[in-house]
């Protein structure tokens, strides 16, 4: 018997999906035709109303009003692109009405035709377009030519006044706990002084996507989710800065972004553990 529940909310997530294109375009419409300064305003009206149709409810811990500065790496953990991005972009402006805030991104972030998603196929032959409009920045993994470019824009838009949105990690996790984060980054903050501002998104079941997963559109809507707002690792003061260490940089920001997913890492690593001691007694009765 055909559950009519389950027909009608996978009705409301295709509705739900629409409308979220239907965002997209009319921000890329909007960048294109207006000028630039309106475009703002209608920017973070569209952005609002994203998030208001993925339905994602929020509680904040930390200072919001850390946003509100200049020249800021702001560096987060990962799970989804379409939600992470969203959320952060709009608590942002939400704070900072001043500075535009570009997100370093995969290359195919959007219109990616290989993940199996229709909606990533309507959005392939639009691509370029949703890149620019939403202020990213897209770069290919492991493209070390590309990497030095993008690092150079990183910079730039540093120098002039704007924040920029990175994943250090490079890559979404089921559970959003992160891996490790890459060098690179770390190193151009310290060689150009550049703060960090620390985040954790932490939701209350693993939504998260790898890359080899085929995306599951329900994910997307009626989340529920921690965000932790750091405090600040200042350029001018913090001890790495000062001792040029990028890698104490690097690990200092990976424990501050990981500190709520501590009784989890823990239960990881004790179960790691048992089953460690079970495989090693069970080598001993053979």
């Amino acid at each position: 018997m055909v559950n009519l529940k389950n027909i009608l909310y996978k009705i409301k997530i295709n509705i739900k999906l629409f409308i979220l294109v239907i965002l997209v375009i009319l921000n890329i419409l909007s960048y294109y035709l207006i000028p630039k300064v309106i475009h703002k305003r209608i920017f973070t009206y569209l952005l609002q109303k994203y998030n208001d149709t993925l339905n994602v409810k929020t509680t904040i811990h930390g200072n919001v009003d850390n946003f509100n500065n200049n020249n800021l790496l702001i560096m987060c953990n990962h799970y989804h692109g379409a939600i992470d991005a969203g959320i952060l972009h709009n608590l942002y402006y939400k704070t900072n009405d001043n500075n535009i805030i570009y997100t370093v991104v995969k290359s195919n972030l959007v219109g990616d035709k290989a993940d199996g998603s229709y909606i990533s196929s309507m959005l392939y032959y639009i691509k370029n377009n949703i890149i620019s409009s939403l202020n990213f920045i897209p770069y290919t993994r492991g493209d070390k030519k590309e990497g030095e470019v993008v690092k150079n824009v990183i910079s730039e838009y540093l120098k002039n006044n704007k924040n920029i949105l990175i994943f250090p990690e490079g890559e979404t996790k089921v559970n959003g706990i992160p891996s490790d984060f890459k060098h690179g980054i770390f190193k151009l903050a310290l060689e150009h002084k550049l703060n960090i501002l620390p985040i954790t998104i932490k939701y209350d079941k693993d939504i998260g996507i790898h890359e080899t997963h085929k995306i599951e559109n329900e994910k997307l809507f009626y989340n529920v989710a921690d965000i932790y707002i750091h405090d600040i690792i200042d350029s001018n003061t913090d001890e790495f800065y000062i001792n040029n260490d990028f890698i104490g940089l690097k690990n200092k920001t990976y424990d501050i972004v990981c500190s709520p997913f501590k009784k989890q890492i823990i239960q990881k690593e004790e179960a790691s553990e048992e089953e460690k001691e079970r495989e090693e007694e069970k080598e001993r009765e053979d």
